[in-house]
């Protein structure tokens, strides 16, 4: 297993991305949150990925950028009013 850190620009109610893979996601793949909400997981897109050092471990680890599915959602506003019902919240107390 390689350790990685998952990370995203997004306001997101909760969601857990995974910390160890056992390969690194290569740009264009999904991940899946570990978060369910009755049958659901939240997959966002891996748009970069970059190796960083790591000073406690004195070793690189791969961050992984997740971002919204471009073929699905055509603005944040879009995901946000799909999002915020699934998780129990109004559109604007994430924008």
């Amino acid at each position: 297993m390689i350790k990685i850190h998952c990370y995203t620009n997004l306001d997101l109610f909760s969601e857990e991305w995974p910390t160890e893979l056992y390969t690194v996601p290569q740009v264009g793949q999904r991940i899946e949150s570990k978060t369910v909400r009755g049958r659901f997981h939240l997959n966002l897109d891996v748009v970069a990925v970059t190796w960083c050092y790591d000073f406690r471990t004195n070793n690189y680890i791969p961050q992984v950028e997740l971002h919204l599915d471009s073929k699905r959602f055509k603005s944040i506003t879009q995901f946000y009013e799909w999002y915020a019902p699934i998780v129990g919240r109004s559109v604007s107390s994430f924008i």
